[in-house]
């Protein structure tokens, strides 16, 4: 099996991707900083304080997991996919702990959307064999 040159767009959005994954791994950490969490909006805060492990390892699983599978898909891996279902795995249990506790908010959904996006896109890619 031949491993085909990428799109232009292939470029574009791992990085924008990456990009997106490395500004959530950010914000988890800037989360553990209760400094930092004391300043932010109580809605957020209501949210970081009352977390539980289980959504709490759902939002490292999902920021931690699509920044790894971004840099798996600059890489031109196929482990990029299956890293990029542990991330919207992680996204889902996140999202659904946040719902549970305020309801659905726009960045839920835009985060689900950019997760699923992004394993959407890297199937393309492993399917026309741009990744190996």
């Amino acid at each position: 099996r031949h491993v085909q040159k990428p799109h232009l767009s292939f470029w574009i959005v791992a990085i924008a991707g990456l990009i997106w994954n490395l500004m959530g791994s950010m914000n988890y950490i800037m989360q553990t900083n209760p400094e930092t969490v004391a300043q932010m909006p109580d809605v957020y805060q209501m949210i970081i304080n009352g977390r539980p492990s289980w959504a709490t390892a759902g939002f490292a699983i999902a920021v931690f997991g699509g920044s790894v599978g971004c840099i798996l898909l600059l890489l031109r891996k196929n482990v990029a996919v299956p890293v990029f279902m542990l991330s919207l795995a992680g996204i889902v249990l996140t999202v659904i702990h946040a719902t549970m506790l305020v309801g659905m908010v726009p960045s839920s959904v835009l985060s689900v959307l950019v997760g699923g996006a992004l394993l959407w896109y890297a199937t393309i890619a492993r399917r026309k064999n741009w990744l190996g």
